[in-house]
């Protein structure tokens, strides 16, 4: 990459997460994330302070990461959209939250950077400060519990709490029968 590109990457990526994510408006940061490539659906709002990790604007679109329908993504979370991010509908996530999606290969020669995708079904809920780690794939209306950290396979309907995360209960598919509210209007 020339070194005119990297400088423009950098420009683009501190615009994106130290001036964008601190702009108080829904509509504005969501325009913004579309024009990277992040695909993101009606109703959806990602909250101030978001930090979004990429390598570059056409890297976004290529990995095909996308957020659904009313979906939200709490104040100061961290999304990794170096590796494919698939968020479903009616999500929530709550702050502090860390969704990984590339990570080192500690085995290998290099320490060279891998990426596997993370999927997040519909009516999920995650809570305050977890931490989804890459290749997590998170089942449709399961809890990730305030401060776990989630890998691997988590089973739909399925509560994890702990580190690492570990089911200790299950939601009724009768709990899944809603749809999260638009954003608050003044933000809009």
């Amino acid at each position: 990459m020339s070194s005119f590109k990297l400088w423009l990457v950098r420009v683009i990526a501190f615009l994106t997460n130290h001036i964008v994510a601190h702009v108080p408006g829904f509509s504005i940061r969501r325009a913004w994330y579309r024009r990277l490539g992040l695909d993101i659906g009606p109703g959806s709002g990602i909250h101030l302070g978001c930090f979004l990790w990429f390598y570059g604007p056409r890297q976004i679109a290529d990995t095909g990461s996308a957020i659904g329908r009313n979906s939200r993504v709490n104040r100061d979370c961290c999304l990794d959209v170096r590796g494919r991010l698939t968020i479903g509908d009616n999500v929530s996530i709550s702050p502090e939250v860390a969704i990984i999606t590339t990570q080192h290969d500690w085995r290998a020669p290099g320490f060279p950077l891998q990426s596997r995708p993370v999927v997040i079904e519909d009516h999920v809920w995650i809570g305050i400060r977890a931490t989804i780690l890459p290749g997590t794939h998170i089942g449709r209306g399961a809890v990730v519990a305030a401060g776990s950290v989630a890998s691997g396979e988590i089973p739909p309907l399925a509560v994890v709490a702990g580190v690492p995360a570990q089911v200790i209960a299950s939601r009724p598919a009768t709990a899944l029968d809603y749809e999260l509210a638009a954003p608050f209007p003044l933000y809009e």
